[in-house]
């Protein structure tokens, strides 16, 4: 994908959060989905086996699972359908949206740039004032925008980061 189509892509992903933020802030029922509609259907369990082609104690465990977060998509995508539903799936940004994101992600890689460059400029005693370094950090993050370079994603600090866990949303 080139940076313009990614550029316009990023757009319309931020626009699509921001207008399906009501549903992408629900709340997974107690007892998960699969159980939640079956039964609001008025639906055994038994019945859903039948449409599903398992048996009862399957259904249970898919319930069980959901609830855990061990159930796979293809599970979920085949209850949904025995359950006449659309399984719909998400990835979704935390904060304000993709494009926030990766200028968050700029400004960390352009002050990694900056610090190996201070740590340089300070063996050789020219050290600069720290308004300039912000001002150099603003502009290097700038340009790695406009450039869409890779290097915005090799930040130190964020792989770091992101390999301690997340959280969730909800």
């Amino acid at each position: 994908m080139g940076a313009k189509t990614a550029k316009l892509r990023r757009h319309q992903l931020d626009r699509f959060f921001h207008q399906s933020e009501s549903v992408l802030t629900t709340k997974i029922p107690k007892y998960g989905w699969v159980k939640e509609i079956r039964e609001a259907l008025g639906m055994t369990m038994q019945d859903l086996g039948t449409r599903l082609g398992v048996i009862k104690q399957r259904i249970e465990r898919i319930e069980k699972d959901e609830v855990a977060g061990k159930v796979t998509l293809q599970t979920l995508r085949d209850t949904a359908e025995a359950l006449d539903c659309e399984l719909v799936y998400f990835l979704v940004p935390k904060g304000q949206g993709l494009q926030k994101l990766l200028e968050t992600q700029a400004l960390k890689a352009a002050r990694e740039i900056v610090k190996d460059t201070e740590h340089t400029m300070g063996l050789e005693e020219q050290d600069t004032s720290r308004q300039s370094q912000q001002h150099l950090v603003e502009s290097v993050a700038a340009e790695l925008l406009l450039k869409e370079d890779r290097k915005i994603w090799r930040s130190q600090h964020e792989n770091s980061k992101s390999s301690r866990g997340h959280s969730s949303r909800r």
